[in-house]
């Protein structure tokens, strides 16, 4: 519990203010210079985070670039949208194809006659439905649950269907059942037989080889047809992927007899926009390191970082690969001013535009060596940069010396307080016995000034 203590009493002296402003004093210098010491190690934390995230954007500007599939990406375009679309991998080839489509694949639909209503009984037996693209299944079917909806539910529920789907359709002249394969293509056509029960299930058999067609054909089970440079081609779906290597054609609609461009080329816009922002990066890298280490000789000030040996390596190291010759695995260039980037006098890099569009344009797949593979600049400059960002790197190491600087910091004021806690306790100890002293001196002044007044013939004056 706190206790109250009255100073002063005996000297009249300000004891509490005097206490406070000499702690005070002693305390100053050590506090400024923590203050300060803190405030330094704070501020080039900050700064080496700003770096840090600088490194690790150039870094990650990088990791596309080493791929090699970043510079074999491909440009498709179609002579027609609204015919068919089309991509193409790495593996395509540049050229130019002449597109007919014919007619698209299509797949099979049934449908019966119509009933009364969907809760009709149409019959007991055996109901067996195939198709080339699936499994023969089978369904029995026997009273009560023999009503058109009953043979609905049973046909979708029936082990083995993967690909018929039942359904009923509520029309004007009643409801009729429908069948429809989940494939395209010739495959896809639906065949349904019956046998047993009361021959009620005769009327949904769909048997062309045996020329029994009980349901109607809604839909044929076709495949899709296209021309390719005048080569005709089937698919069993809108889907073609095995007509021209590495691409792959969708069929939207059929125009037969009207022909439309399929042009496969290099994707440069997509190599332009990786090299744009690796040279963004870069830039934004050298931005960063320039503001967190310069120093301004009119005003004497310098960044949180100038002079950090780790951040000057670092500038130089990529500066140098940059600017420089490499050993890569490109057999046409070496350097990135080769094929159009190039540095400035204050060490940006900046694109020659047309530099880069002819090296693209004429050398598209050599100028995907320069940068990716084992030897290639984007693996290079990421084994540079690296070294600086893993737990051992030079920044992590650097960050983890402050961060110990300023834990030490926080345990050099908490020895503080208690050392000044201690000294303002001495002092109010020692002010406390001055004080009892002079009151004291005080009371024995009392005393004697009133004996002396007691003395015959004695005249006591303090004032005087």
């Amino acid at each position: 519990m706190a206790s109250i203590t009255s100073l002063g009493i005996g000297s009249g002296l300000d004891i509490a203010g005097l206490v406070s402003q000499i702690v005070a004093a002693e305390r100053a210098p050590t506090q400024t210079r923590l203050d300060r010491r803190e405030a330094e190690a704070l501020g080039k934390l900050s700064a080496l985070g700003s770096i840090k995230g600088a490194v690790s954007g150039f870094q990650s500007s990088l990791t596309s670039l080493q791929e090699l599939d970043t510079f074999q990406g491909r440009s498709v375009s179609s002579g027609n949208e609204e015919i068919f679309s089309a991509s193409a991998d790495a593996s395509s080839t540049i050229g130019r194809y002449a597109i007919e489509v014919q007619s698209l694949a299509t797949a099979n639909k049934l449908r019966s006659d119509p009933f009364a209503d969907a809760l009709t009984a149409v019959g007991t037996g055996t109901l067996t439905i195939a198709s080339a693209s699936g499994e023969a299944f089978s369904v029995d079917i026997e009273s009560p649950a023999n009503t058109l909806d009953d043979i609905a539910a049973a046909i979708n529920a029936a082990d083995g269907n993967t690909e018929v789907l039942a359904t009923i359709v509520n029309s004007v002249d009643g409801a009729h059942l429908i069948l429809s394969s989940a494939s395209k293509g010739a495959d896809s056509a639906i065949t349904v037989t019956a046998a047993g029960g009361d021959g009620g299930l005769d009327s949904l058999v769909y048997d062309p080889g045996n020329v029994i067609t009980n349901l109607t054909e809604v839909t044929a089970a076709a495949d899709g047809v296209l021309f390719i440079d005048g080569l005709e081609v089937r698919a069993d779906d809108n889907v073609v992927t095995d007509a021209i290597e590495g691409v792959t054609i969708n069929l939207l609609d059929a125009e037969p007899g009207t022909t439309y461009d399929l042009t496969i080329d290099y994707d440069v816009n997509a190599a332009r926009e990786q090299l744009s922002s690796f040279v963004a990066s870069y830039n934004s890298l050298l931005g960063a390191l320039a503001d967190q280490t310069s120093f301004d000789a009119e005003t004497l000030q310098a960044s949180p970082l100038f002079g950090e040996s780790a951040l000057r390596d670092l500038r130089g190291g990529i500066r140098s690969a940059v600017g420089g010759f490499l050993d890569t695995d490109s057999d046409l260039y070496s350097s990135l001013a080769e094929i159009g980037i190039t540095t400035e006098l204050d060490g940006t890099l900046s694109i020659d535009g047309g530099t880069l569009d002819n090296a693209l344009a004429e050398n598209f797949d050599e100028v995907g060596r320069l940068f990716a593979g084992e030897n290639g600049f984007a693996t290079q400059l990421d084994d540079l940069v690296a070294q600086y960002l893993e737990p051992t790197g030079r920044l992590e190491t650097r960050t983890d010396v402050l961060e110990l600087l300023v834990e030490d910091i926080t345990e050099q004021r908490v020895a503080l307080d208690e050392r000044m806690l201690a000294v303002e306790e001495r002092l109010r100890a020692q002010f406390t016995a001055l004080d009892s002293l002079v009151g004291q001196l005080n009371n024995t002044s009392s005393f004697l000034g009133q004996q002396l007044t007691n003395l015959p013939g004695f005249t006591f004056n303090p004032g005087q």
